[in-house]
């Protein structure tokens, strides 16, 4: 079967979402390993006569318990979340920056400028990564169902555009019989059709998508998932791409049609709508 149409927005698409499921992937494993070993860290009582307000700060000066550095806190940062292979490529955040985004300016500048870790901040911090990993979970589901949408998108833009060759950039009808002609007029015609609703469809997705909160997007789904390629929307633009194609080689085939309605003994040839024939 001669492809015709190749929906390459829509594999291009299939290509970036693949990549995502396995940073994300990775970035959901950083968390958890996070939140696992500051759950794990000894902590200094705060002292009891602290108001609530302040316990997320540095331990008492009297409290004689040895508490853990928020250097070590930062260490295991560094190496947890920042160390996932993607990091510097795609966000490349410094760790004050990053922290912020995560976990909230508040806490970030606690743990950058204080000493030591209280078990209000420990639990803070607890928190606050599962959070992030649970946000990671749900941005998974989304990158889900968009791969299956994109794969079934891929699969029926492929179809549709298959095996148009002796449609497609014709030159001339002549040598066509009328029933020739009918069978690629219906054929155009309901492929079209289902390019129309493959696009509806499409389009009511996108107005529901919206992109769970990894605190680093606040856009829609699509613009935070395809800002590496030329579009924002792939499977649109293909689809458009070949609605456009379909429809002008109909046109072509309606044009023949009615020439030879009221021209039945007159002989035509169709100029081809598609570059120069040879």
């Amino acid at each position: 079967m001669t492809i015709r149409f190749v929906p390459t927005k829509t594999r291009a698409a299939i290509g970036v979402v693949e990549n995502d499921r396995e940073w994300t992937t990775d970035e959901s494993d950083a968390f958890a390993t996070f939140t696992d070993r500051i759950a794990d860290l000894d902590v200094t009582a705060a002292d009891e006569f602290q108001q609530p307000s302040t316990q997320l700060l540095v331990p008492s000066a009297h409290d004689s318990n040895i508490a853990t550095s928020l250097e070590e806190v930062r260490d295991i940062y560094r190496e947890t979340v920042m160390a996932v292979d993607h990091y510097t490529d795609i966000y490349d955040d410094t760790l004050e920056e990053s922290l912020a985004q995560e976990f909230g300016s508040e806490v970030a500048t606690i743990v950058l400028t204080s000493d030591q870790l209280t078990p209000q901040l420990r639990d803070q911090l607890v928190e606050c990564s599962q959070q992030a990993r649970e946000s990671r979970h749900s941005l998974l589901q989304g990158l889900k169902n968009e791969y299956s949408a994109l794969e079934t998108a891929n699969e029926k833009l492929t179809r549709l555009g298959s095996d148009l060759d002796g449609i497609v950039g014709t030159c001339s009808f002549e040598n066509w019989t009328d029933r020739e002609l009918a069978d690629a007029d219906e054929r155009l015609r309901s492929r079209k059709h289902e390019c129309e609703q493959l696009l509806t469809d499409r389009q009511a997705t996108l107005s529901e998508q919206r992109a769970p909160s990894t605190h680093h997007t606040d856009h829609e789904f699509s613009e935070y998932l395809y800002e590496s390629l030329s579009v924002t929307y792939p499977v649109v633009t293909d689809t458009i791409s070949l609605i456009d194609t379909l429809r002008t080689a109909h046109q072509n085939v309606e044009q023949e049609l009615t020439i030879r309605e009221f021209n039945p003994d007159e002989e035509s040839a169709t100029a081809a709508p598609y570059g120069k024939c040879d």
